[in-house]
């Protein structure tokens, strides 16, 4: 805490680490004046956006299907040239619903185009609000973009506006990922009932929302795609296209992962052990390692394994050798693939149904309770009184991979695995330290802690 000049030399506001199980209620002298009691009560999030899994899903798919980076520009640019007004066209959300709820989305009167992705049975439709639509025809034909009335589009109408379509197609084929189905014209739909019959009812579907400007006019388009043509579209886990896109990612992306770190881990043992032979662990207890690879007690060089995060998806095989007093990793051999010892599922546990320990800490079983101001443990821990620490508010911790971080887009929705009313984690520099629920106190939130770390 800063001092005014005015302040009193020599007196000093610090603060205090107290161990509150040694504290009990605060004497109070018989003339101070009752403090007031600020009544709390449980904070619950309201008016929240609901979200599937299967919303996250399809989205998630939908990417296979987005073009790569100015294909949307480089379309623009052709309607602009098409039409001699600014075209500008922006994804403003994207929803997954049932099918059965088709006409919730679709408009009827509406130009309705049905696409066929490449030789996929499956369709798709592309809706054209109809204002939007008689616009883009009047302005095509000649005319200043005028809107004559809400009636159904003539056959004369359907044909520009198709014409239009597939000048759209046609821009957008080149900038589709390699692989992916490239859509074409399947014709035009009189209604909302005959798109139906042509998708079918069956599964979820996903419906994203465009805003269309043309010159002056603005409306809505809307792409509806069933999620059988979104699943058949997503290529293999080990394909060549999906490496492409990590390596096109991480070109695009990789400066979110500079300020990123995480240990290098050099393996040289393994030990199978169950969750209670874990969590029974003790001080002086004696761990029989199945192999080791090098021998570190007698300074012996040997071989290791090198593993970044999970090491899941590979590892780096390196000859390790003592120089100048220190060991040392020489790479030999990068080996994709091998799953190692097991490790747990991205996420799973994560605030599920785990017991609330922080092993970060590492506090020994012999000092757990111990006073903290046991003489013998006095180390310069009174030097923290000057460091300011931000304490962080977390609604959830997922794991998440270097491609997935580079691979986030705009709109995209990540799954927490924490549910509403659940509690929050108090973190400092990263490290959890408390476990609380949130509560409003004179129309402020708080946090009351109901878990100590530790």
């Amino acid at each position: 805490m800063s001092l005014e000049p005015d302040d009193e030399p020599g007196i000093y506001e610090r603060t205090m680490l107290v161990d509150t199980r040694k504290l009990g209620p605060p004497a109070k002298p018989a003339s101070a004046p009752a403090q007031p009691v600020l009544p709390w009560r449980p904070f619950v999030f309201t008016h929240l956006e609901k979200v599937s899994r299967a919303q996250g899903l399809l989205a998630e798919r939908l990417r296979w299907l987005t073009p790569g980076p100015g294909t949307l520009e480089t379309l623009c640019a052709r309607l602009k040239a098409l039409f001699d007004v600014d075209v500008r066209l922006t994804v403003e959300s994207a929803q997954a619903r049932p099918m059965t709820e088709l006409r919730r989305f679709l408009g009827d009167p509406s130009f309705l185009a049905v696409l066929a992705p490449g030789a996929l049975a499956g369709r798709a439709v592309l809706e054209i609000e109809l204002s939007l639509a008689h616009s883009a025809v009047d302005l095509l034909l000649g005319g200043a973009g005028e809107t004559v009335g809400l009636r159904p589009l003539t056959d004369i109408e359907e044909g520009v506006m198709g014409y239009v379509v597939l000048e759209a197609l046609k821009e957008l084929a080149p900038g589709l990922q390699a692989g992916v189905p490239r859509p074409r014209l399947d014709g035009v739909a009189r209604g909302v009932d005959e798109v139906s019959a042509r998708l079918g009812e069956d599964g979820p579907m996903l419906a994203v929302h465009l805003n269309a400007v043309v010159g002056p006019h603005r409306g809505i388009v809307r792409l509806v795609i069933p999620s059988a043509v979104l699943e058949a579209a997503e290529p293999a886990v080990d394909s060549a296209q999906r490496r492409e896109q990590r390596r096109a990612n991480m070109k695009a992306h990789g400066r979110r992962l500079s300020t990123l770190r995480d240990w290098l881990r050099a393996e040289i043992g393994v030990a199978e052990l169950s969750a209670q032979d874990l969590a029974s662990l003790r001080v002086k207890d004696v761990l029989l390692l199945d192999a080791l690879s090098a021998r570190p007690d007698r300074g012996e060089a040997g071989t290791a394994q090198l593993r970044l995060g999970l090491g899941r998806t590979g590892h780096l095989a390196a000859d390790v050798y003592v120089e100048n007093g220190r060991y040392r990793a020489r790479i030999t051999e990068v080996v994709p693939g091998e799953t190692g010892h097991s490790q747990a599922e991205p996420g799973a546990g994560a605030g599920e149904n785990e017991d609330f320990t922080n092993p970060e800490l590492d506090v020994p079983p012999e000092l757990e309770g111990a006073a903290l101001d046991d003489a013998n443990n006095r180390d310069g821990s009174d030097l923290l009184s000057d460091l300011p620490l931000q304490v962080a508010v977390e609604l959830a911790r997922v794991a998440i991979t270097a491609e997935q971080v580079v691979g986030l887009r705009t709109g995209q929705v990540l799954d927490l695995r924490r549910g509403p009313g659940e509690p929050v984690d108090l973190s400092v520099n990263g490290k959890v330290v408390a476990r609380g629920e949130l509560v409003e106190m004179d129309g402020q939130l708080g946090v009351r802690i109901i878990n100590l770390a530790g």
